[in-house]
């Protein structure tokens, strides 16, 4: 049986939706199969059988896929953020899927597919070795992911590996580094960023605060604001170029990171914050690159297939 007979089921694990798709081989690479991308709502507050039952409807879904597709199901590997226990698959975390906290998720995935092999890592790391998959990772030897949406995640590989730590997560975080008296996420993040956006529309700040606004708007809204040339929309995205950068700043110039990839819903706006990050980053001497990948939706999907190819 070759390679294109086979697959992994790549799960990316957000807080309102399961994205999946099937993955195959190709060459020194991982693609998606056509056709197979889906996503299944889930509810990241929801009770414990109804989180159970949306993973159990994706594996069920990409076990049905993969038939459909003649293909032989090799593995599931689900991306997914901590914190969380990535070797026993078992959730530890209490902002979100707080219902399933110790609970082994790896059993729900194996009562819809059978005993295949199901393997967790972090979304942020997905992101990176999905994003690295087209050469970058042999042109550079430290390489750092962002990963902008719900939260703010981060990951980095030095000499082609990922550095992780002994639970399988990031080796360098940054979603609670202190930052202007609050966690960095709290600057940079969805939440923070229409919230700051609210503030500027009530006449109340900067980006000086933990923001609270409670807003039906969303990134997509403020960005098509901003492009319009509304200013507190165009300076609610600089200023979150600016906090980013900032947050960064001395973790690019101590590691000596040489590119800078950035991910994630957010990223959908790049053009709207990176001048301002490139503004002060571009300082660093040893920073070479700093980009928004193109494939925002897709791209932690064969970053989680190569992370279980390579395992």
């Amino acid at each position: 049986m070759n390679n294109k007979s086979k697959c992994i089921l790549a799960i990316d694990a957000g807080g309102t939706f399961l994205k999946a798709a099937l993955i195959r081989e190709n060459g020194e690479s991982a693609r998606l199969v056509e056709g197979s991308f889906f996503k299944i709502p889930v509810d990241s507050g929801g009770n414990a059988e109804e989180i159970k039952a949306a993973y159990i409807e994706v594996a069920s879904r990409g076990r049905s896929l993969s038939q459909k597709n003649k293909m032989r199901l090799e593995g599931i590997s689900i991306c997914i953020p901590g914190p969380f226990d990535y070797p026993a698959g078992i959730s530890r975390m209490r902002h979100k899927y707080q219902s399933i906290y110790g609970i082994s998720m790896r059993p729900w995935l194996e009562q819809a597919v059978g005993k295949v092999p199901v393997y967790f890592l972090h979304d942020s790391t997905a992101f990176l070795l999905g994003a690295t998959q087209n050469g970058l990772s042999s042109r550079y030897q430290r390489i750092a992911g962002v990963v902008l949406g719900t939260g703010l995640g981060f990951a980095s590989m030095f000499d082609g590996k990922i550095y992780e730590n002994d639970q399988g997560g990031p080796g360098i975080s940054i979603y609670a580094m202190p930052y202007r008296g609050k966690a960095a996420e709290d600057y940079v993040s969805r939440h923070a960023l229409i919230s700051h956006y609210m503030e500027l529309r009530q006449g109340s700040g900067r980006c000086n605060g933990a923001f609270s606004g409670d807003s039906e708007m969303d990134v997509i809204d403020i960005a098509s604001l901003a492009r319009s040339g509304q200013t507190d929309a165009i300076q609610a995205f600089e200023s979150m170029g600016i906090c980013l950068a900032e947050i960064l700043y001395d973790i690019i110039r101590d590691n000596r990171f040489e590119c800078l990839l950035l991910g994630g819903g957010i990223c959908k706006s790049a053009d709207l914050f990176l001048p301002a990050l490139r503004g002060i980053l571009e300082e660093i001497p040893t920073l070479k690159v700093i980009e928004a990948i193109t494939d925002i939706d897709h791209a932690s999907l064969p970053g989680a297939a190569r992370a279980m190819q390579f395992s």
